[in-house]
């Protein structure tokens, strides 16, 4: 039987396409000419140069250093169309970087990307987004992080992130969204303590419902939350800044009765409040009233008949400052009898 032919020799199989040199990419984004084009050039050559993660890693961190985070963005935004998994570590360090570096609603966009992706934001992603979002006063898209996408990634709210809403949307005088928010807490089973009924206490004085916001007082001590001279303070205020001070006087009567006693931070507060909103003469009578009789320790009265004290206490706040934060409506759902 005849020798079959040799085969011809196989040819070796095709040679991986080698990724850029990574190390050699690290020193050249130290240079800020450098880094503004490595992106778009590293986009065009990627089918032929074969970027890894390493490299997407690389620049995207080196983008964050230079306070680009959108164009880190824009890196990762193109690493699933190159088979390649965005990586947790790196979505959450530019998003830090989005929230310190870029608008807020940029890094609220982010956060959609992360859940494309696979990477479920994290309780301290969504505080980052939320502190970015306050600081730039969007309450209502702050709140729309604490009442659904907190929940929607498994990182259930709870009363700081509720107090911190409360707070945003009674600085802008949106008081039915104070009332929407306070609710909203109370459905999921969270108990307000001291300084988110002092938040909501002062929104109802800001609104201008004083009636309400005396009831509130007795709503939290059925709550087993029983107010406190802060929250009485904030009630004092309120009745001086609408003018009746013979309920401001009542509020005051009934804060010493229940065996509270104004030291010195809650009357600070209380003067702050009344200087702040222009009404710090009317109230003398009253402060004095308190000094003589309703302070933790025995404070010499004469010292606020002092003017350059009053003119003191008049510059360290500034107007329209009341405390425990700013504005809203009253509750429904609190265990209140009237």
């Amino acid at each position: 039987m005849a020798a079959s032919p040799p085969s011809p020799p196989s040819s070796p199989p095709p040679a991986a396409r080698p990724a850029p040199s990574n190390s050699l990419l690290a020193a050249l984004c130290s240079s800020p000419a450098f880094l503004r084009v490595a992106p778009s050039v590293l986009l065009r050559a990627a089918p032929h140069a074969g970027p890894d993660a390493t490299t997407f890693g690389i620049l995207t961190s080196a983008l964050c250093r230079a306070q680009r985070p959108t164009a880190a963005v824009d890196l990762l935004r193109c690493k699933p169309g190159l088979l390649l998994d965005p990586d947790r570590r790196h979505c959450r360090a530019v998003l830090a970087s989005l929230c310190r570096c870029a608008p807020a609603r940029d890094a609220l966009a982010f956060l959609d990307d992360m859940r494309r992706w696979g990477v479920s934001p994290s309780r301290s992603d969504h505080h980052a987004v939320l502190d970015a979002l306050l600081r730039e006063g969007t309450a209502a898209e702050a709140y729309e992080v604490v009442a659904k996408q907190m929940d929607a990634d498994g990182a259930r709210p709870g009363l700081p992130e509720f107090e911190r809403a409360l707070r945003a949307f009674r600085e802008n005088g949106s008081f039915d969204a104070v009332e929407e928010a306070f609710d909203e807490m109370l459905l999921r089973g969270l108990v307000p303590g001291a300084r988110v009924f002092d938040v909501y206490v002062g929104a109802l004085c800001d609104k201008g419902d004083l009636a309400g916001a005396r009831r509130m007082l007795g709503c939290m001590e059925r709550a087993g939350c029983p107010p406190g001279v802060t929250t009485f303070g904030v009630v004092v205020a309120g009745f001086v800044a609408a003018g009746d001070m013979d309920a401001a006087r009542e509020v005051a009567r009934e804060t010493v009765r229940r065996g509270l006693r104004w030291d010195a931070p809650a009357l600070s507060e209380l003067v702050g409040a009344l200087c702040g909103g222009g009404h710090l003469a009317r109230a003398r009578g009253l402060l004095l009233e308190v000094l003589r009789d309703g302070c933790a320790t025995r404070l010499d009265a004469s010292a606020f008949e002092h003017s350059s004290l009053e003119k003191e206490l008049c510059v360290t706040r500034p107007r329209g400052s009341m405390p425990g934060g700013r504005r809203s409506g009253a509750s429904r759902r609190l265990p209140c009898s009237n």
